[in-house]
């Protein structure tokens, strides 16, 4: 079986990516959506200055909805708005193409430009029907890029992620088992990770890749890793 790949999302400080990426870690996460993990694209060009060639880097963003059909940060991301512009390239292809995750289930035809994971958040043992849904919207003719792969994470009425909550791991076990992922994009799993549990969430739920943010932080200091626990964390789920 393939190692799972590791994602250390909520980077807000250039030595913490370095680190990452000496650690071996697959990718690392930008923040552009709020909260206080929420860095600028200046901050973030600088962030990724230093990174090594093969360390992916995926921006946080949000996608356009009903309510929101014209997200400032994704409408910047493809030239729409031109603060900022020039630099919001240069974070997302400085390594090749650029990679994106998307809060928010895209509710609206919307030609989306760049590779993407959307975040579902999975609230029942029910989840991978509202990936199916999903999916089928981007079949129209409008939307030619389908997500290479697609995060979940705890439901939240309060915040989009790094909650520090799980949800029941055996869901994606069981929807496996019933044949209910195949043909879906590779699962990356997200909330409530931490070097204690990976390994363990990696068993029952096998999935492509896992995504951390508050589980390798200081204690009570959101955006400021700690090295151990992004050292444990990696090898833990490198291991499993």
């Amino acid at each position: 079986m393939p190692r799972t790949r590791v994602k250390i999302c909520g980077i807000t400080r250039p030595e913490d990516a370095a680190l990452a990426a000496e650690l071996g870690v697959d990718a690392i996460g930008l923040n552009f959506v709020g909260g206080p993990r929420q860095i600028s694209y200046a901050w973030a060009a600088e962030i990724i200055d230093d990174l090594p060639a093969l360390t992916t880097v995926v921006g946080l963003v949000t996608a356009p909805s009903r309510e929101n059909p014209n997200s400032p940060t994704i409408r910047e991301l493809q030239g729409y708005d031109q603060r900022d512009y020039s630099l919001s390239i240069r974070v997302f292809q400085t390594y090749g193409d650029a990679l994106l995750t998307l809060h928010g289930l895209l509710e609206t035809d919307y030609r989306i430009a760049f590779h993407y994971w959307p975040v579902v958040h999975v609230q029942s043992r029910q989840f991978a029907a509202k990936i199916t849904a999903f999916l089928g919207k981007q079949d129209r003719p409008l939307n030619r890029i389908r997500p290479q792969a697609v995060i979940l994470d705890t439901a939240s009425q309060s915040k989009l992620g790094g909650t520090g909550q799980s949800f029941d791991w055996n869901w994606i076990a069981e929807a496996r088992a019933a044949g209910e992922l195949e043909g879906l994009p590779p699962i990356i799993l997200a909330g409530g990770l931490n070097p204690d549990n990976v390994a363990e969430a990696i068993r029952i739920a096998r999935p492509w890749a896992v995504d951390v943010s508050s589980g390798v932080e200081v204690a009570g200091k959101p955006g400021i890793k700690d090295p151990a626990k992004m050292r444990d964390f990696i090898q833990a789920a490198q291991g499993a």
